[in-house]
């Protein structure tokens, strides 16, 4: 609205209204696309920083779950181990097996652990690679709209710069015309100077 409000002084000579008039036109509807797709970066940038915090309590979470699965195998053994103990008086035998049982039971459950996390760390690394590109991709989007929002502003004219070089020409056309106008006297002065003489003599 600033740039459509903009009203300039009228002088002598001046530029053409209705041209500055459809130049600002012009370049207001090229800012509001400009405008509105900044808008719009700016939400995508918004949504990958959600995305990203997402990804960092999924993170978190994964954490979270592998070690409750590393405690509880751990408390699978040691109950095992304890209830193997209070057995062991009966017959060592029944311990015998109660043990081995307890400890293939740990196995899998180690076994089991070991495997779920190596498949959370593979979906974490998918997640991270992910969320690596997208936000390459954001990067270069929001590079290349500031490329052309720079290169949109250097092509904008400088209403002052032009009316200076414009006063700058006039002047040195009027020194100019003052000088011309100097040097055709000299030569009609001395005319008369001369015609002056002729007659005194």
């Amino acid at each position: 609205m600033d740039i459509h409000n903009k009203d300039f002084k009228r002088s002598f000579r001046g530029y053409n209204e209705d041209e500055i008039d459809d130049f600002l036109d012009k370049v207001v509807n090229d800012y509001e696309k400009l405008f509105r797709e900044n808008d719009r970066l700016k939400e995508e940038l918004a949504r990958a920083k959600k995305d990203n915090e997402q990804y960092q309590q999924l993170e978190q979470n994964l954490k979270d779950t592998l070690l409750v699965a590393q405690k509880t195998a751990e408390e699978v053994t040691s109950n095992a181990r304890k209830n193997a103990e209070e057995t062991r008086d009966n017959t060592a035998k029944e311990c015998a097996n109660k043990l081995q049982e307890a400890e293939m039971k740990a196995e899998k459950i180690i076994a089991d652990a070991k495997n779920k996390a190596q498949a959370i760390v593979e979906e974490y690394d998918r997640l991270v690679r992910e969320k690596n590109t997208f936000l390459r991709k954001i990067k270069v989007t929001l590079e290349s709209e500031l490329a052309v929002i720079d290169e949109t502003m250097k092509q904008i004219p400088d209403p002052e710069k032009e009316e200076r070089e414009k006063n700058a020409m006039g002047t040195q056309a009027e020194a100019l015309q003052k000088a011309v106008s100097e040097h055709q006297a000299v030569p009609y002065e001395a005319k008369e100077l001369a015609e002056d003489d002729k007659q005194e003599g």
